[in-house]
């Protein structure tokens, strides 16, 4: 495995074609050269890595693994509206049958809407 820096040219980018510039250098800041013999990339791998710590790069079994730092925290957005007011329970009516068992019922919601009580006997 090659252990190696990497710096970005500083240059627009073509959008349609995607194409940059990534340029190696060992751990003494000398290029590498990956021609003639050299390893070849066949593959390349991006990681994340947390905000502040150095750019890596790493060239093994000819899969270049490039360590990229996150950027710095954002300042905060500004406060979303209120969202809507909930709906609650304002009171339950249970029915019973001629057995004296439960068989239904009403809940009546805090904004006055009513949904039937199913009873299931198991």
């Amino acid at each position: 495995m090659t252990a190696a820096q990497f710096r970005t040219v500083q240059q627009e980018l073509d959008p349609t074609t995607a194409v940059g510039e990534i340029a190696l250098y060992d751990a003494d800041g000398k290029p590498l050269d990956l021609s003639d013999g050299g390893q070849k990339i066949t593959g390349v791998k991006a990681t994340a890595l947390a905000a502040g710590a150095a750019p890596t790069a790493t060239l093994a079994n000819g899969v270049l693994t490039i360590g990229i730092p996150a950027g710095a925290k954002g300042a905060p957005g500004a406060p979303g509206s209120p969202g809507s007011a909930g709906v609650g329970v304002k009171s339950i009516s249970l029915t019973k049958g001629a057995d004296g068992n439960i068989t239904g019922g009403t809940l009546t919601k805090t904004d006055n809407t009513t949904a039937a009580i199913t009873v299931a006997t198991a």
